[in-house]
């Protein structure tokens, strides 16, 4: 049987996670509180009358495509997650990097919202420390299956305690990622968990088969990390502009 060519790379990976999110972020602040502002009840459910605007229409066709492509990008960051924490010469500023620019737009330590996905990787990151220590102190494959399960149930517990983006299902993935890294297609079992949150995170398998296991194009380190509050204060200001003008 004639083998498919891998032919993505981490970087190609990180602009489609980066498309992905944009397309989510677009329809929970420009399509969901900017369009539909003028249809949403008092308990946040919208309504869309049948005499409504034929445009209204479009943007609704827009939104349903925008939120399948929207839940491809947190299995992807959380694959590149497991790579970057397996390939950085520095864990340690990985970790400490991710946790900036994570607590840089923290909202709160409790409370009923979800915060942000960078909180859940720098989470899972952490976690990662600790199972790559089990991996290389505990000999014996029993003890370590005991403590591999163990420190998924303590950060599966830490993500909901502070109500982390996808909470335990994000941590759990991370820890299937990395543990599996080396277990070729099986490794795909790191999506299984994310499965209950969007059944169309599967389609992220046939792009992940593809990763050619390769770093790609180098520089702009830190441009992923800005685009997220960039992208994010930019979508939110063009939302509330389109609430009020359609008020």
């Amino acid at each position: 049987m004639k083998q498919i060519p891998k032919k993505l790379s981490g970087f190609a990976l990180k602009y489609i996670a980066m498309v992905s999110m944009l397309c989510d972020h677009a329809n929970m602040l420009v399509i969901r509180r900017g369009f539909f502002a003028p249809f949403r009840g008092e308990d946040g459910s919208t309504l869309i009358p049948q005499n409504a605007p034929a445009w209204l229409g479009a943007v609704q066709g827009v939104y349903r495509v925008f939120d399948v492509l929207g839940h491809l990008a947190f299995p992807f960051y959380v694959f590149l997650l497991a790579e970057g924490f397996t390939h950085t010469r520095d864990r340690k500023r990985y970790f400490l990097t991710l946790l900036a620019f994570a607590l840089a737009h923290y909202e709160q330590w409790t409370g009923p919202a979800l915060q942000n996905v960078l909180f859940t990787l720098s989470l899972s990151c952490l976690e990662l420390f600790v199972l790559a220590r089990i991996e290389s102190d505990a000999a014996e494959r029993g003890k370590r299956i005991a403590l591999y399960v163990l420190t998924c149930l303590v950060f599966g517990a830490a993500a909901f305690a502070v109500r982390s983006e996808y909470v335990f299902l994000g941590t759990l993935s991370a820890a299937l990622f990395y543990l599996l890294r080396s277990a070729g297609v099986w490794r795909l079992a790191g999506l299984l968990p994310l499965l209950i949150a969007s059944p169309w995170v599967l389609l992220c398998a046939p792009l992940l088969l593809l990763y050619s296991g390769e770093r790609g194009r180098r520089g702009g380190k830190y441009f992923f990390y800005i685009f997220y509050p960039a992208h994010f204060l930019l979508l939110q200001l063009l939302g509330k502009w389109i609430a009020t003008a359609l008020a």
